[in-house]
């Protein structure tokens, strides 16, 4: 084999050794307020604050989405993905069609923004955007908000072509733990992940899941929480060993926080990430799920914690 074609080989191979990357950016997930305010009329804004919140101010035009109509409870799990029938009409209701771009928004570290965000992109929604620093940072400069009821929009006929695959149920994670090609990322508070704050039937986090707060994503900039730049992210998940080109399924109490997560790696190329939605609350409350409690303790022996 000449050294030319060895060359081309060895590139081949690599290509193939990197399936999680794809060519994204993390503005194609996130949106700031200077691109919200140039294209306003362009897009479609959905506001997932608390009604009270939205009664005291919104930015002008923007619609508020009660949370329940974007998180349902089924077989006594709450917070999952709505089925495709509610999603349908919920997005008939803004007058959204497939071809229409949303942004939605929140407060600054509110991550429900990101939840309905990755609703829609789950179901196949591609031009889905969540505004960066949310509200507060669209306030605090001073661009145009509206204590007045938003006209409801003429409804759309929208259809669902094929929901995507970037979700996880709990019989999926549990067919991965110890598999050393895939990671569970554990979005909660130190407290949450140790067991120290118990928010289900039980305390403590998924055997093997590697423990980083959502919240470390982002950084205050005059007095806004926003996202961090992507070196400081990369550098970030690196150290925690994530996106290091194995497959991550993100989960927090109720899959909100790790939706923010989830969509923070697939705007850095990242494809082989799924968001389990049912998260922590479904975990902790089935008996036959095994738990691990602590934060010192080796992936290695969590593992072990299984067949104990």
């Amino acid at each position: 084999m000449t050294t030319f074609n060895r060359n081309i080989l060895i590139t081949a191979l690599l290509l193939v050794a990197l399936p999680t990357l794809a060519n994204a950016a993390l503005n194609d997930y996130f949106v700031s307020t200077e691109w919200l305010a140039a294209n306003r009329s362009q897009v479609v804004v959905l506001d997932t604050r608390q009604a009270p919140l939205f009664l005291v101010g919104h930015i002008e035009g923007a619609h508020h989405v009660p949370r329940s109509e974007f998180l349902e409870t089924r077989d006594g799990v709450k917070s999952l993905v709505p089925t495709t029938t509610a999603f349908e009409a919920l997005m008939e209701r803004f007058g959204i069609t497939p071809e229409t771009t949303v942004v939605t928004y929140a407060e600054d570290d509110n991550p429900y923004a990101a939840r309905l965000a990755w609703t829609l992109l789950f179901y196949g929604h591609a031009k889905t955007l969540v505004l960066d620093g949310g509200y507060d940072k669209w306030a605090a400069e001073g661009r145009q908000t509206s204590l007045l009821p938003t006209a409801a929009a003429a409804p759309s006929h929208y259809r669902v072509s094929q929901p995507g695959k970037a979700r996880a149920e709990a019989d999926y994670v549990l067919t991965q733990l110890g598999n050393p090609a895939v990671l569970i990322w554990d979005t909660r508070t130190p407290e949450e992940y140790e067991g120290s704050k118990v928010r289900a039937d039980r305390g403590g986090h998924i055997p093997g899941a590697t423990h980083l707060n959502w919240t470390e994503l982002q950084h205050e900039v005059g007095g806004v929480k926003v996202l961090k730049n992507e070196a400081e992210i990369r550098s970030l998940l690196a150290a925690h060993g994530i996106g290091d080109g194995r497959e991550v399924i993100a989960h927090c109490q109720t899959g909100i926080r790790s939706s923010y997560a989830t969509l923070v790696l697939q705007g850095l190329g990242y494809t082989q990430v799924k968001n389990y939605d049912g998260s922590w609350i479904e975990w902790a409350n089935n008996p036959n799920l095994p738990i691990a409690v602590g934060a010192g303790t080796s992936q290695h022996d969590e593992i072990a914690l299984l067949r104990d």
